[in-house]
């Protein structure tokens, strides 16, 4: 046998091996939580003032600011002085991301309704009219509403770890 017969033997027979091995995985699994449409519906209330976290859009109508809190509600502010704004109470709204006013209304999203309040008298803004469903394609596009289940307001997180036994390895070289 000749020293290269050996070389490429030897060369072979290490590349036909394979190693077993043993491998760690985390990930993260995230469940929906739904909740029903009534519940979140009737959770729709005015009240005391609360400090601003997640801001979301600004709209500005007659000195009055409203800041709506990113998923949760609208701020209302008097800013008739600019230079001493006056919190004046928070609109509880459930899955509220977007707001805009037009004469003495300030229209709103509520998840999958548009929700309509009298904004007159700032002292006693009221709800006066909800169009149920408004955004329903819009939820249901993105499989986060079934009228089965309900909407999905958040998810629960877990974070997995598993242990993978006897795995087959690569070589890298």
């Amino acid at each position: 046998m000749t020293p290269r017969y050996i070389f490429f033997s030897f060369i072979i027979l290490f590349f036909s091996c394979q190693d077993k091995c043993n491998e760690y995985t985390t990930y993260v699994n995230s469940t929906p939580v739904y909740s029903n449409m009534e519940s979140l519906r009737d959770s729709i209330y005015y009240d005391d003032i609360r400090d601003i976290n997640s801001p979301g859009k600004l709209n500005y109508k007659s000195g009055y600011l409203f800041i709506s809190e990113t998923g949760k509600g609208i701020h209302v502010i008097d800013n008739r002085v600019v230079s001493n704004p006056k919190k004046l109470g928070f609109i509880n709204i459930p899955g509220n991301y977007d707001i805009a006013t037009k004469d003495d209304y300030l229209y709103a999203d509520s998840y999958i309704d548009l929700v309509i309040f009298d904004i007159s008298d700032i002292n006693s803004i009221k709800e006066v009219n909800r169009i149920k469903g408004s955004f329903q394609n819009y939820y249901e596009n993105r499989m986060l509403f079934s009228e089965n289940l309900g909407i999905v307001t958040g998810y629960n997180e877990e974070v997995i770890e598993e242990f993978i036994e006897s795995k087959d390895c690569e070589l890298v070289f």
